[in-house]
């Protein structure tokens, strides 16, 4: 009877100890454009996280790129990139659990040229959530 006393707590407790390593995993996610154009000068854009999850921060990492955000809640940011915009990492977003990254996206509101004009058409441009 004992021994199956101690085989049950042993089962108990490597369940209890996988169960934590499953847990949601704060972390980031790199922000890549795909862009049918050479000269972007600004993009505008909305980060959103489904509830429970939440977005924790958003940082640049575009080289010689100014970064602008608001947090409006913990499940939405809104922000611009202005600078010499090219396809590739532009910035990361911090985010509660990078195992569940179909809970996050980001949209692309607009886009302008490095002078300025706004970008008629969005067709060709998207973003990608890597970690």
């Amino acid at each position: 009877m004992n021994r199956n006393l101690v085989t049950l707590a042993g089962v108990a407790l490597a369940l209890l100890a996988t169960s934590c390593k499953e847990g949601p995993t704060a972390g980031e996610f790199n922000v890549s454009l795909t862009t049918p154009n050479s000269d972007d000068g600004a993009i505008q854009f909305v980060a959103n996280a489904t509830a429970p999850e939440v977005i924790t921060g958003v940082s640049s990492a575009c080289a010689g790129c100014k970064l602008f955000v608001v947090k409006v809640s913990d499940n939405q940011y809104k922000g611009v990139l202005t600078g010499p915009i090219v396809a590739g990492t532009l910035f990361r977003v911090a985010v509660s659990n990078t195992k569940l990254t179909g809970t996050y996206a980001l949209t692309i509101q607009a886009v302008s040229n490095r002078a300025h004009a706004t970008r008629n058409s969005l067709t060709g441009y998207s973003v990608a959530l890597a970690p």
